[in-house]
This record gives C-alpha cells, structure tokens and sequence, in this order.
C-alpha cells in the first residue's frame, strides 16, 4: 500500500518546532535521519530522510502559544468533499485550505474531541499514481521510519465513528494483553490504533511510532543529547519493545523495536 496515493493512509509527518536547529541533529544522532534545508514561504523546512528517502520535515512553530509538536497528514482523494464532510461531523478547521507548488493541497483540523490532523490531497505525478512510490509496511523493518499511529482518544468509540465516516477507515477489535485493542485498517493494512487518552488531563491528540534497532540504547542518547524519557522501554508480546521520548524542546515520539514478522 502506497500512503501517498492510499486515501485514508497516513502519508507525512512534521515537526512543528521552536527550534529545529537545534532538533534536527538530536533527530540525526537518534534515527540516522539526513537533513535538507528547503526554503519555503513561512521560512526554512527541514526535510529529513532515511536511506530509503523522505520520511519527515522539521520547520518553525507557526505560534510560539503552541508546544512543540508532531502532526500527521492523511492522504484524500479530493480534499473539498472531504473537508466539507470534516465540518459536517463536528470537526473545526484549524487553517484554511493551502496549495503547495510541485506536493498538492492541505488543510488542518481537530477532531470532534480536539485532536489535530492534517488532511492532503497529493498532485498527480505522470503515471497517476500521486506522490512518489512507498510501501507502509517497509517502515517497520527500516530504522528511523514512522511505523505506526495512535489516535489517542477521550471517547474511543465516537474517535472510531468519526475517522471511519470521514476518512473510511475500517476499525478492527483485536485482544491486547492490555485488553481490547482497536486497530485502524487501509487497504488491507494495519496502520495503526485508536487508544484511551493515558489520563483524564491529557488532551487527546495524535502521536506516531519510529522504528528503531535498539530501544533501550536510544533511550540513552536521547537523554545524553538533550531529551527525556516519557514512558520508559518496556516490552509488548507479540509487538517488541516501545518507548516513549521527548526531544529537548518537549515534543513527543514512541520508539519501537518489533519482533521479526513471519515470512
């Protein structure tokens, strides 16, 4: 499944920072990230790639009020209707509509219960297929891609009721050890879960997972090259180890090490 021609995949990911020279070679040290600088009209864009290509931009927090953070963007196949669906099922439209010469159309929102997404309609390259070529399921053997999203919800079951009426996700119940876990299908491909928020204050947002070869050994540079630990490394049966870090400026990612996928 190609996420940048997938509608309802989730097919980029952006820092929003106070600082992004300062992050991006906390990101370079942990995931063997490369940074080019593009210029853009709100100023520089970080764009960070794997050996395997792009997998993430870095640029400046729009509004110094907001905290660091990461935000996705999911693939549609025609952003007008699905906007207009957005606003019809109680989401708020955080930023109008913005065409981006040469990659396609976005707009912003959050969800009924506040978390903030992205939505993209790609520009059609020659052969049809929309942004370039990538298959999901390469991120969770290739360190330093994103691998894996959590929407992280007060009301799980209106969460779910919403993205699949908007975006056609197909939500599937499967038995964690934790208990009941509902996971975000497209296309045939797990891409991702719908989660409890982990405590009443928290407000529910969208968060990603990184694939990594070690997480404990990244756990410790992150903390020796300025970030904390915000869920210390513990192990998911079936999964394989996740943690959660903060970068020096405060935003959040899990970093995940999965067991080997049956052939």
């Amino acid at each position: 499944m190609n996420p940048g021609s997938t509608h309802g995949a989730i097919s980029w990911n952006e820092l929003m920072s106070s600082d992004p020279a300062r992050v991006g070679p906390f990101y370079a040290d942990l995931f063997g990230w490369t940074g080019e600088v593009m210029p853009i009209p709100q100023g520089d864009y970080h764009l960070q790639s794997t050996k395997a290509g792009p997998v993430a931009g870095i640029m400046d927090l729009p509004d110094p009020s907001v905290p660091d953070c990461w935000t996705f963007y999911v693939t549609v196949s025609d952003l007008d209707a699905t906007r207009a669906r957005a606003l019809e099922l109680g989401a708020t439209e955080t930023y109008d509509p913005v065409t981006v010469p040469g990659v396609g159309r976005m707009a912003g929102f959050a969800d009924p219960q506040g978390a903030h997404f992205n939505l993209m309609e790609y520009e059609s390259a020659p052969d049809g297929t929309g942004a370039p070529e990538s298959s999901f399921a390469d991120g969770f053997a290739t360190p330093g891609a994103f691998s894996w999203y959590h929407v992280n919800a007060r009301d799980v079951e209106a969460s779910a009721a919403f993205y699949q009426d908007l975006l056609g996700w197909h939500i599937r119940r499967d038995t964690m050890p934790g208990g009941p876990y509902r996971t975000i299908v497209v296309a045939g491909e797990g891409i991702g879960g719908i989660i409890p928020v982990a405590a009443p204050e928290f407000p529910p947002h969208w968060t990603a997972f990184v694939t990594v070869a070690d997480v404990d050994e990244t756990l410790e540079r992150a903390v020796k090259g300025g970030g904390s630990v915000v869920v210390p490394a513990m192990d998911v049966p079936g999964v394989g180890r996740i943690a959660e870090l903060a970068d020096p400026t405060g935003a959040m990612l899990w970093i995940a090490a999965y067991v080997p996928m049956a052939s």
